[in-house]
């Protein structure tokens, strides 16, 4: 199977800071884009849809963190909330959450392979790890044919929307 054309932008929400990452078009290439600092004044989600809007996103892949037994904690409601902010700021863009679970432990073992000393790894795990939930999407819409991840939908008082 294929995925849909468009450029998808990976989000590893922290509660310090964010990783980003993005696809080529076609869904087969991904890369880091930068790391962002949470902040009280939303600069980091205006960052994020700028990001989104140079590269003509179609979709945001948010990580959800579920504990290794599936279950969501307060990191995964922080992760929610962040991607019900990033969708009301950016409303035409699609935004599903992924689990992400291991993906730090695959973003540290990806950085030890390439020789990168983990003393180094601080400034850009993060967009590595950004990198893999990406992957792990792509992946997921390339196995089952539909877009990946659960996504989020915002209530109004007239009922739900996209």
């Amino acid at each position: 199977m294929s995925v849909r054309r468009g450029v998808r932008i990976g989000v590893d929400v922290g509660t310090v800071r964010v990783g980003v990452s993005r696809c080529d078009p076609e869904g087969i290439l991904t890369m880091p884009v930068e790391t962002l600092i949470r902040s009280s004044d939303l600069s980091d989600l205006r960052r994020l849809a700028d990001i989104a809007l140079e590269h003509d996103a179609i979709e945001f892949i948010v990580g959800l963190p579920r504990h290794l037994r599936g279950g969501e904690g307060v990191s995964a409601k922080g992760a929610r909330k962040y991607a019900r902010r990033i969708k009301k700021l950016v409303p035409g863009i699609r935004v599903a959450m992924v689990d992400e679970r291991l993906t730090s432990n695959q973003a540290h073992a990806r950085l030890r392979a390439s020789g990168i000393p983990e003393n180094d790894h601080r400034g850009v795990i993060d967009q590595v790890a950004a990198q893999i939930i990406l992957e792990q999407a792509l992946e997921l819409e390339r196995m089952s044919g539909r877009a990946p991840g659960e996504e989020i939908i915002l209530e109004t008082s007239e009922g739900a929307h996209r």
